[in-house]
């Protein structure tokens, strides 16, 4: 995808060059026109197609993370609660740091929420309803 991505460029530069020469000359050639139009169609498609696959790997990527923390979670607090080993000092101490860092996550997600909501009625202030009466 992207060496056809690659490919359009390419050929949008040849097209510039030569429809500079052909504007000089007051001539235009529809056939060329065409396979201009179509190489910037092809551009636009493979760069959308290149973004969503980088976007994709980039959410996938953070759900497996996402999913692996919340496993040794489960794990910390199933081996705490069953009592199946002994409890360690290293395994508390890391149930506190796991707990801690949720905490932490917790607050960015509620300041996030909250300066969302800030920027929410800020835009919705800019746009004042005008009241309008029939005869207006």
């Amino acid at each position: 995808m992207s060496l056809q991505f690659y490919d359009c460029l390419q050929r949008l530069e040849k097209f510039k060059k030569v429809q500079e020469s052909d504007v000089l000359q007051g001539f235009v050639n529809y056939d060329k026109l065409a396979s201009k139009f179509y190489s910037q169609r092809n551009l636009y498609l493979s760069g959308a197609i290149l973004y969503l696959m980088l976007s994709i790997y980039t959410v996938s990527t953070i759900v497996r993370k996402l999913v692996l923390k919340e496993k040794v979670y489960r794990q910390l607090l199933a081996e705490r609660d069953e009592g199946l080993n002994a409890p360690e000092a290293g395994d508390s101490e890391e149930l506190v740091k796991v707990k801690h860092l949720i905490e932490l996550k917790q607050k960015d997600i509620d300041a996030l929420k909250k300066q969302l909501n800030g920027l929410q009625s800020a835009y919705d202030g800019l746009n004042k309803p005008e009241v309008r009466s029939k005869d207006d």
